[in-house]
């Protein structure tokens, strides 16, 4: 069979949403292919083979190599100044055999799968919805690929579960022209070594090495494959409503009791939390759009909602809401402006009560314009000193900006280099209009919250150009190290060569 890999010359890569310009020479992608079921192991071997020789080419030719997803990061975490690698076609789906499985696994072997790294979040759920089985987690949309999701840290708001690198417990890395692993925590292992042997692989179960891949944006390598644990099917029963910004809910933001709220379902039942702000509104504002999502058993009688394929689901982030603002916001903004863009954000975030799966509540998010999108890590207890110096730096801005802030609650993961280092972790998100005042106005809450004292980290593949060596390695200590040394271990200097690229060396990761 001919290769499914073809190289186009392009001189350069433009970031989502107009975020960034990357000069690059060009890009492989891989045509479709799904092979007949009882081909697909040999199909996804072949394809690794195609992967170690771009790392060949790469090497012998002094180029740098980067595999990328959706592009779905508005930073350059993901791309490099000479070739990419588009895995969007490579989208294979494997159950486990049980004879594979290792004995000391502790969880369900029906509920594993093995994926190709360009599978869309969109497909996986489709692909398990047929299964009658769910993933654990999900960002706000369904656009992302699987590898670029889980690599970046794309978190949601599953706050007694985590974000999307928290359901992954295998990692199929190629390594090298003629060197590839299977990543697997010791603490919890799930294959035996027959299962890394059919891939070609050399199995490692090491829990250092492991987290440390687990959100290593495309620099350790390229991803082939990731084993998921998966989770029976259910449904959430979304509400969203305008509530009071007073101790009860205050209370809910910096400890999750929520025994003070008025809730339609029981506070046990409660998976999703998440609460928008406009700042135009107050500083703070009297009210917040609360987002609650409580989980419930599935049923073969249930009725997926209607919903427009062109709107974004109930899950969505503030991104979705600034960018259907932006054909009606007038400019240039002024005071006098704000009452009618508050009753356009309000419009926006009108109240529903929705039950859906994440095929109904987590979907595409199809927003196009230059949008702007800021997403840092907080501890819980220093979520609302976080969001008072967020609205304290606006009310002292002088200039109005078309912007929300929005919440969201998070487990803390194990990763070395997750996002949501903190359990559980506040996600403070600022979504507006990507001019130069709103890039001001975050730099200044940046500046404010490490002059106070108050420990973040950033979002890699939202805007963060606040990072420095310095800060990286104030956010996570010697989790860096570690880091770095994983990969040191997994991949000769020629091949860290390969895969580093100029965020990487910006941020002090690059060795």
């Amino acid at each position: 069979m001919p290769k499914r890999s073809s190289f186009f010359q392009k001189d350069s890569w433009q970031g989502r949403h107009l975020s960034y310009q990357q000069q690059i020479e060009g890009y492989y992608k891989f045509n479709v292919y799904q092979p007949p079921e009882g081909e697909r192991l040999e199909e996804y071997n072949r394809v690794t083979k195609e992967l170690q020789d771009m790392i060949a080419e790469a090497v012998q030719t002094g180029k740098t190599l980067r595999a990328m997803g959706s592009s779905w990061s508005l930073s350059t975490v993901g791309v490099t100044e000479h070739k990419l690698i588009n895995t969007k076609n490579l989208s294979l789906t494997f159950a486990v055999a049980d004879e594979h499985i290792s004995p000391a696994y502790a969880g369900d072997p029906a509920k594993l799968r093995f994926l190709e790294p360009g599978t869309s979040i969109g497909t996986i759920n489709r692909y398990l919805f047929q299964h009658r089985l769910s993933l654990k987690a999900s960002g706000s949309n369904n656009g992302q690929t699987l590898a670029g999701a889980v690599s970046t840290g794309t978190h949601g708001a599953a706050f007694k579960f985590g974000a999307t690198p928290d359901f992954v417990v295998g990692i199929h890395l190629i390594t090298g022209s003629s060197t590839q692993v299977y990543l697997q925590r010791a603490s919890y292992p799930v294959v035996n070594p027959s299962f890394a042997a059919r891939l070609g692989a050399e199995l490692k179960s090491d829990d250092t090495l492991f987290n440390a891949a687990l959100v290593s944006f495309g620099s350790f390598g390229i991803i082939h494959g990731m084993m998921i644990e998966t989770r029976e099917l259910f449904l959430l029963h979304a509400y969203r409503s305008f509530q009071k910004f007073d101790p009860a809910l205050k209370n809910a933001m910096s400890t999750l009791n929520f025994s003070g709220l008025h809730l339609p379902k029981p506070a046990s039942e409660l998976y999703h939390f998440q609460v928008y702000f406009n700042p135009n509104e107050g500083t703070p504002p009297e009210e917040a759009a609360v987002s609650l999502m409580f989980e419930g058993p599935w049923t073969e009688e249930y009725e997926p909602p209607a919903w427009d394929d062109a709107e974004p689901g109930p899950g969505a982030s503030g991104l979705e809401l600034i960018g259907a603002l932006v054909g009606a916001i007038p400019s240039p903004l002024t005071g006098l402006a704000k009452p009618a863009l508050s009753a356009q954000i309000r419009a926006h975030l009108e109240p529903y009560a929705i039950t859906g799966t994440f095929i109904d509540l987590f979907r595409g998010e199809k927003t196009e314009g230059k949008l702007f999108v800021s997403d840092i890590g907080i501890p819980l207890s220093r979520s609302l000193d976080a969001l008072s110096i967020a609205f304290n730096t606006y009310a002292n801005f002088g200039t109005v900006l078309p912007m929300t802030c929005m919440m969201r609650f998070v487990k803390g993961t194990k990763a070395l280099l997750g996002f949501t280092k903190f359990d559980p972790t506040c996600t403070l998100e600022i979504d507006a209009i990507n001019v130069p005042k709103t890039q001001e106005y975050a730099h200044a809450v940046w500046t404010n919250l490490e002059e106070a004292g108050i420990p973040f980290t950033m979002h890699w593949g939202k805007f963060n150009w606040f990072l420095t060596p310095a800060r990286v390695q104030n956010m996570y200590g010697e989790n860096v190290q570690k880091w770095i040394e994983s990969r040191e271990t997994l991949l000769s200097p020629e091949v860290r060569s390969v895969f580093t690229n100029d965020f990487l060396r910006s941020v002090g990761l690059a060795t």
